[in-house]
C-alpha cells in the first residue's frame, strides 16, 4: 500500500530547517559539549528533506517563526512545495505559503503543491498540522483533462475540501472560454465532486443552462450513466427530426466495458436504433460492437413503402502474448441490404464502398511444432454484383516447412548433408460455401440458400530442396507439389430437347480430382556500380535480381469427352467445373517463366557531415520489373503478355506506381489477336493490352508531416468510432498546428477494348484533391474533391470549414456534388472527456 502524505510534513520540514540554521542556536555556541549524541524522536522523518531559496532564511526567536524568501522550495519523499515565501510558525503549529509582488505589482512565486502527477496552485495556503485542517484561497488544480478553480477552500481532517464559487472546465486558461460555475461544493479526493446549483458560463457570461445539483466523478471508474444530447435535422427528405439521442451506460462491475444506446426519429416516420459497445481487458483483448436497426420511409407519393436495414459491426483483437495456444479475432461488417449508401450520416465513410467483408477466426497453435489449425466463418458482400458469398465454416490445417531427415543424423558435428535440406509442407482445407443473390436474404429464402451450398476438402502436399551454387552466389530451388481435391457435388451434361440446349445436371456424391507439378527455379543477385564524372564522388548502385523457372504439370485431370445432341456435338468438360474446388486445365502444362527486377540507388556525400567522409543513400527506383512466361505444350500463342512494373518514391511524401502489359502477337482489323508475331506483321514489337499510372503526393512542411504521425499515435488512445476512424486516417484530422497540407492523387487506366472498333482503348482518368489550409490563426478550410477527366465533371466534392475556439470547435461540412449531397454543422468540445458533448444540424443524403 502506497504512503499518503499531506502538508503536515512541511511543518516537520520547518523543524528540521530550524535545527540546521546556525543563527537559531547562536546563544549556545560557546557551550562546550563533552560528548555528542544522536536521538531519534517519534516524529523523525524516514526520508531526506531538501530545501532551497534564492534570497534568505530568517529565524525569529521571539515569535518562533522561520521565513524562507525567494523561490522557496521544500521537497520531501515525492512531495514538493514552492512559493516566493514559505513561513513556519512553531507556536501555532502552522505552515503558510504565499506569493509576493514585484515592482510593477505583479504576483511572483505563486504557491504550488506537487505530488506525483497531481498538482495545484493557490494564492495562499495555510495548514495546521495539529488539527489537520487547511485554508486555501484561489486554488487551481488539474487532473488529467479537468481543471478546477476554487475562490475560497477549506481542507477538513478527512482530506475532503469544501469550497465556494468554483469553476469546473477543460480549458486551461485562468479565464476559461467556458466553465461550469459551482456555487458551493465538496471534493472527495480521487472520487467525486458533489455540488449545489450549477450554471454554464461562456466567455464570462452566464447562460440559462444549469442544474440544481450535480455529481462529477474524478475517476474513470466512477463514471455514471448519462444522456447524450441529440443532433437536430431541420430539413431533409424524411422531414424534421433529431438524431443520435443517446444514453451512456458504463458497466461498473468492470471499468473495461462501456455501452451507449442511440435513437433517431424523423417526422415522416423514419427511425433508427443502435447500440455501441467498447470493451478492453489489459494484456488480453479489446474490441467494439455496433448494432443498428433502421427503418426508412420514402417521401410522398411512395410513403407507404418502408425499407428496413440491419447493420452488425464487430471488431475483436487478441493480444499477441495473451495465450500461446489459442487466438481469436473478428472483423465483421454486415449490411443486410448489401449497400453502403443507405445511411443517415452525411459523413458516411462507406458510401462508395462496394465490398463488405466479415470474418471470424479461431486459431490453435502448437508451440514448438510446425502445426497450426484454424476455424473460420466468413461473409463477402458485393453491392455491384448484388451477390453474397458465405463460407460457413472453413476448417484448415497448415504444417509449415519441416525437415524430417535431420533426425537420421546421429553425429551433429560438421556441415549439413544434402538430404537434411529437403523440406515438406502440408495444408488441408475443408469448406462449406454458398454464393447467392442478396435478394434471397432479404426475402428470408433460407431454403434456396441451402440448395446453393457447395462443400469439399482439398489437400496440398509440397516438398522443396534448395541448393547453393558457385559459392552461394546462385540459388537453385527444386519443388514438387501434389493437390488432391474432394468435392461432394459434380455435374453431368446432357442435351435437353425442349430447350434445344446443353444443360447441367447436379449430382451429389464424393468425387476426386488431382494434379501434380514439378518446378525448378534459378535465382541470383547481381550488383553494378556506375561512377559519375566530377569530384562529387557520386555513385549509382544497380541491383539486378533475375529469376528463371521451369514448371511441368502432367495432365492428370478428370476432363471427359462426350458426344451429345442430335448433331453428335463433341464437348470436353470437367465434372467439377461448378464444384467448390475446380480443375484449372485439362492438358499438359510446361511453363518457362522469367522475372527480372531492378533497383537503383544513389550514393553521395552527406552535406550535413562537416568532415565530408560519410555517404548518404537515396533510392531513386524502388522496383523496375519485367516478367512473363512461355508454355511449351500450348498449341498456339505460347507466349504470355510481357508485364512491366515501376515503383518509385524519389522524395518523402511522393509515391509513383505504374504498370503495363504488352502482347507480342499480331491482331486483325477487329482487334483480335492471332498466332503471328506483331513484328512479322509490320505492327512493331506488339501492343499494350492494359496500363495504369498512379501518383500520390502530400504537400506539407516537414514539421507538419511529423505532427501527422504524432496525431495517429494520440488518437489511438481514445475509444469511440470517431477517434478510431481518424486513428487510421491521421491525414484527415483537422489540426490547427498544421498550417497547410494538400494531398494530390492522379490515376490513369487504359484497357484494350475489342468489342468497339471505334474505341480500341477504354480510358479512365481521375484527379483527387484533398487537404486543408489555415487562412487565419483560427479558421481552416478543407477540401476533398474528385474530378473525372473523361466526363469532364466533378464526381464528388466536400467542403469543410472549421473554426478553432480553443476548447471548442465549430465545423461545417457540405457535399454539393455527387450522390451523397448533404450538409452538417457541428459544434463540439475538443477534449476527449467531452467527446459526446456536441450539437449538430444536418441534412442526411438522399439515397432512396
Amino acid at each position: 500500500m502506497s504512503k499518503k502524505y499531506s502538508i503536515t510534513h512541511f511543518f516537520v520540514v520547518g523543524l528540521l530547517i530550524i535545527l540546521l540554521t546556525p543563527s537559531f542556536y547562536a546563544q549556545d555556541s560557546l557551550k562546550i559539549v563533552e560528548k555528542q549524541r544522536i536521538y531519534r524522536t517519534k516524529d523523525a522523518l524516514e526520508s531526506r528533506v531538501y530545501y532551497s531559496c534564492t534570497d534568505s532564511i530568517v529565524a525569529n526567536l521571539k515569535t518562533n517563526k522561520i521565513s524562507i524568501y525567494g523561490d522557496a522550495i521544500v521537497e520531501y519523499d515525492g512531495i514538493k512545495m514552492t512559493a516566493d515565501l514559505i513561513e513556519l510558525d512553531t507556536d501555532k503549529s502552522e505552515i503558510y505559503a504565499i506569493y509576493t509582488l514585484d515592482e510593477d505589482g505583479n504576483r511572483v512565486g505563486i504557491p504550488k503543491f506537487e505530488e506525483g502527477t497531481q498538482s495545484f496552485t493557490a494564492a495562499s495556503m495555510r495548514y495546521n498540522f495539529e488539527t489537520e485542517k487547511g485554508f486555501i484561497e484561489e486554488l487551481k488544480t488539474k487532473q488529467e483533462e479537468m481543471y478546477l478553480q476554487m475562490e475560497v477552500a477549506k481542507r477538513q481532517k478527512n482530506e475532503e475540501v469544501h469550497f465556494i464559487k468554483g469553476k469546473f472546465t477543460t480549458c486551461e486558461l485562468d479565464d476559461p472560454h467556458f466553465h461550469f460555475q459551482l456555487s458551493k461544493a465538496v471534493m472527495v479526493p480521487e472520487k467525486r465532486i458533489a455540488t449545489g446549483p450549477v450554471n454554464l458560463w461562456v466567455k464570462g457570461i452566464p447562460t440559462p443552462l444549469g442544474l440544481p445539483f450535480s455529481v462529477i466523478p474524478t475517476k474513470d471508474k466512477e463514471a455514471e450513466n448519462g444522456f447524450i444530447f441529440p443532433m437536430f435535422t431541420p430539413v431533409s427528405q424524411y422531414g424534421f427530426g433529431f438524431q443520435d439521442f443517446g444514453y451512456y451506460f458504463p458497466i461498473k462491475k468492470s471499468d473495461l466495458i462501456q455501452t451507449t444506446f442511440y435513437a433517431s426519429l424523423y417526422s415522416r416516420g423514419t427511425f433508427e436504433i443502435k447500440n455501441q459497445t467498447d470493451y478492453k481487458k489489459r494484456y488480453k483483448y479489446n474490441g467494439n460492437l455496433n448494432l443498428e436497426y433502421s427503418s426508412f420511409r420514402q417521401p410522398f407519393p411512395a410513403d407507404s413503402i418502408r425499407k428496413q436495414k440491419i447493420v452488425v459491426q464487430w471488431k475483436h483483437a487478441q493480444e499477441v502474448k495473451a495465450n500461446p495456444f489459442w487466438k481469436f479475432n473478428s472483423s465483421v461488417n454486415f449490411q443486410s441490404d448489401n449497400s453502403g449508401k443507405t445511411n443517415l450520416d452525411p459523413l458516411n465513410q462507406q458510401y462508395f464502398q462496394n465490398n463488405f467483408n466479415s470474418d471470424i477466426n479461431l486459431i490453435r497453435n502448437f508451440p514448438g511444432k510446425p502445426v497450426t489449425m484454424g476455424l473460420k466463418a466468413a461473409l463477402k458482400q458485393n453491392s455491384a454484383s448484388q451477390n453474397i458469398e458465405a463460407d460457413l465454416p472453413t476448417f484448415n490445417v497448415n504444417v509449415n516447412r519441416f525437415f524430417p531427415f535431420k533426425a537420421l543424423r546421429k553425429n551433429k558435428i560438421g556441415g549439413e548433408k544434402f538430404y537434411e535440406k529437403i523440406g515438406f509442407t502440408y495444408a488441408l482445407e475443408a469448406k462449406n460455401r454458398a454464393i447467392f443473390a442478396d435478394s434471397l436474404l432479404n426475402d428470408k429464402r433460407f431454403d434456396l440458400i441451402q440448395d446453393r451450398m457447395q462443400n469439399g476438402i482439398q489437400h496440398n502436399f509440397g516438398t522443396s530442396y534448395p541448393l547453393q551454387l558457385f559459392k552461394k552466389v546462385v540459388t537453385l530451388n527444386t519443388t514438387a507439389q501434389y493437390n488432391l481435391r474432394m468435392n461432394f457435388q459434380s455435374v453431368e451434361k446432357r442435351f435437353d430437347t425442349p430447350t434445344n440446349s446443353i444443360v447441367n445436371d447436379t449430382l451429389s456424391g464424393l468425387g476426386f480430382s488431382q494434379d501434380a507439378a514439378f518446378q525448378t527455379e534459378l535465382s541470383t543477385n547481381l550488383y553494378a556500380y556506375y561512377n559519375f564524372i566530377g569530384k562529387s564522388g557520386m555513385k549509382m548502385r544497380h541491383v539486378i535480381t533475375p529469376r528463371i523457372s521451369m514448371r511441368y504439370q502432367p495432365n492428370t485431370s478428370s476432363f471427359v469427352t462426350e458426344t451429345i445432341g442430335p448433331d453428335n456435338t463433341e464437348i470436353e468438360y470437367s465434372p467439377y467445373e461448378n464444384s467448390l474446388y475446380r480443375e484449372s486445365i485439362g492438358r499438359d502444362v510446361g511453363l518457362i517463366s522469367y522475372n527480372l527486377n531492378n533497383t537503383f540507388e544513389l550514393k553521395h556525400r552527406n552535406r550535413n557531415d562537416t568532415i565530408g567522409e560519410e555517404f548518404a543513400k537515396t533510392r531513386i527506383i524502388d522496383a523496375l520489373s519485367v516478367n512473363g512466361n512461355y508454355d511449351i505444350f500450348k498449341d498456339s500463342m505460347q507466349f504470355s503478355d510481357v508485364n512491366f512494373t515501376l515503383r518509385i518514391a524519389p522524395i518523402k511524401g511522393l509515391s509513383i506506381v505504374s504498370g503495363a502489359s504488352v502482347s507480342p502477337y499480331a491482331w486483325n482489323d477487329d482487334g483480335i489477336a492471332y498466332d503471328k508475331y506483331a513484328s512479322k506483321n509490320g505492327q512493331g514489337l506488339g501492343r499494350v493490352t492494359k496500363a495504369n499510372f498512379s501518383t500520390t503526393y502530400t504537400f506539407t512542411a516537414k514539421e507538419s508531416r511529423d505532427e501527422i504521425n504524432k496525431t495517429q499515435e494520440l488518437m489511438g488512445d481514445h475509444w469511440g468510432a470517431d477517434y478510431q476512424y481518424y486513428a487510421m486516417n491521421p491525414h484527415e484530422v483537422i489540426n490547427f498546428k498544421i498550417p497547410w497540407k494538400v494531398n494530390l492523387t492522379h490515376t490513369f487506366f487504359v484497357n484494350l477494348n475489342t468489342s468497339d472498333p471505334l474505341e480500341r482503348y477504354r480510358k479512365n482518368q481521375n484527379i483527387v484533391l484533398s487537404g486543408d489550409v489555415s487562412f487565419t490563426e483560427r479558421w481552416k478550410l478543407g477540401l476533398n474533391s474528385s474530378y473525372d477527366l473523361n466526363m469532364k465533371e466533378l464526381t464528388q466534392s466536400r467542403l469543410t470549414l472549421t473554426r478553432d475556439m480553443h476548447c471548442w470547435q465549430l465545423s461545417f461540412y457540405w457535399t454539393p456534388i455527387g450522390g451523397q449531397q448533404s450538409f452538417l454543422v457541428r459544434f463540439n468540445a475538443t477534449s476527449a472527456l467531452f467527446q459526446s458533448a456536441k450539437l449538430e444540424l444536418r441534412k442526411p443524403p438522399e439515397f432512396l
